[in-house]
């Protein structure tokens, strides 16, 4: 309940004068339903992931499996997005267009890497493992579900001259270190 003043009534404090409160400790981790993690080691593989994701396009954030699947519902085979998991001992889920329908995995962090639920595969960046089912002969993920909202003109032209250029040669154009960490964001295009 929000306590209003007003001038016209002042009220004598009582008793001893309260201490000030501290203000609140920063926190090194936000607020969330996932557990904590476990060490540094899983923090920053969380950190690096979540990183990658905002920048993505096809990360969807708090989404209920019903959501992502009528989203995928009529879309092409392998269509795929990852979205936060509601499980509170995992963090993400991949949700595809299998061919039987949409389908969900959660996305295993454990032994240091990510790895999908029931696959004996494990990959120290999130992306690597996205990239891994693109390549397999099985070809169960195909193409990123962005929906209908614009990436940014930043992520755009990002694509564009890593697209031209490619990323072995990011380190040799003359631009700002700023400027080529963000232009390698990402260990691959998607």
């Amino acid at each position: 309940m929000v306590q209003h003043n007003d001038s016209d009534h002042t009220v004598a404090p009582q008793g001893p004068a309260p201490k000030p409160a501290e203000p609140p400790k920063p926190c090194s981790e936000p607020p969330t339903h996932f557990h904590p993690f476990r060490d540094q080691q899983e923090c920053d593989l969380i950190t690096q992931a979540v990183n990658y994701l905002n920048h993505s396009g096809f990360y969807w954030g708090p989404m209920e499996a019903d959501e992502a699947h009528a989203r995928l519902a009529e879309l092409p085979l392998g269509t795929f997005l990852i979205r936060d998991s509601m499980q509170a001992n995992v963090f993400f889920t991949l949700s595809y267009r299998a061919p039987e329908g949409p389908t969900s995995v959660r996305v295993l962090l454990k032994g240091g890497g990510f790895s999908l639920a029931g696959s004996k595969h494990t990959f120290t960046c999130l992306f690597h493992l996205i990239g891994y089912y693109i390549a397999s002969p099985k070809k169960s993920l195909s193409m990123p579900y962005r929906g209908d909202a614009p990436q940014s003109l930043q992520e755009l032209a990002r694509r564009a001259v890593m697209q031209s250029y490619g990323k072995e040669s990011i380190h040799q154009l003359p631009v700002s270190k700023k400027l080529k960490e963000f232009l390698l964001l990402y260990p691959f295009s998607i």
